[in-house]
Formats: C-alpha cells, sequence, structure tokens
C-alpha cells in the first residue's frame, strides 16, 4: 500500500519541479524580450537615425576628427528639435565615453545604441518593418546613408 501511494506523489513531484524551472526560466526570458528592457531611448527623427552610424564608426577607428564631428552634428540636431532630450543624453555619454580614452566601450555603447533601435525583434508602433534587416542592420531604403 505505501509502496502505491509513493508512486502517486512521484508524478505531482515532477509537475511541480517542472513548473517551477519553467517559471524560473520565464522570468530572464521575459527581461531579455520585453520592449521596455532597452538600455536606450528610441530614436524620434530620420536626422537621428542618419547620425546612427556616425558613434560607432569613430569610435571603431578611434577617429578624433570623426568623433568631433559626431558632436558637431548632436549641438546641430539638437538645436533644430530633432533630438529628444534623452537621445542626446544618451549620444553625449558615448561621446564622452570615447574622449575620456574608453573607445571599445564606447563603440559598445553605440552599437547597442544601434541595436535598440531595430527592437531586437519588438517594433515600436507605426514602425515600417521593411526598414531593418534580419540581420538587424539598417537599410538605405529611407536615404540612410
Amino acid at each position: 500500500m505505501s509502496g502505491s501511494h509513493g508512486d502517486q506523489s512521484t508524478p505531482c513531484t515532477r509537475r511541480r519541479w517542472l513548473l517551477g524551472v519553467m517559471g524560473l526560466l520565464s522570468i530572464p526570458l521575459t527581461i531579455i524580450w520585453w520592449p521596455g528592457c532597452r538600455q536606450y531611448p528610441a530614436i524620434s527623427s530620420k536626422e537621428s537615425l542618419k547620425l546612427m552610424k556616425m558613434p560607432h564608426t569613430a569610435c571603431n577607428t578611434r577617429d578624433k576628427k570623426r568623433l568631433t564631428e559626431v558632436e558637431r552634428r548632436l549641438v546641430e540636431l539638437a538645436q533644430e528639435g530633432k533630438l529628444t532630450p534623452q537621445e542626446k543624453a544618451s549620444y553625449d555619454q558615448i561621446t564622452a565615453m570615447a574622449r575620456a580614452g574608453g573607445w571599445r566601450r564606447a563603440e559598445k555603447s553605440a552599437f547597442r545604441f544601434a541595436q535598440d533601435q531595430v527592437g531586437l525583434g519588438h517594433p515600436r508602433p507605426n514602425e515600417d518593418r521593411d526598414d531593418v534587416s534580419s540581420k538587424g542592420k539598417i537599410l538605405q531604403s529611407k536615404g540612410v546613408e
């Protein structure tokens, strides 16, 4: 009799373990794929999108002239109202890292900023998904250089 009772509790125990493991795995997956977990803000203008490649290129090549051009362009776009304060702060953070000698870290941050724009699989409202390739690269179909 006690053997049959033990057999009945085993499926229940397995089910509890399975549910527990599934629950634990769902937490990090939810965090990773949740649209609000972007590190950087969404860009707000076509001009900001064009600017997106510039910090990465400047940091990748460790070119101070290119970095100066990024900073100049940031000021222009901010004055024209084509950057949100959050976008400007993000770009400024990346350029400041590079200016401080953290080229590699700034390059990675610029790349992450670009990745966040393609949403890592999370389209923003009213976003035209034809602009994004499967590898997450921004295409030039809208004049992005």
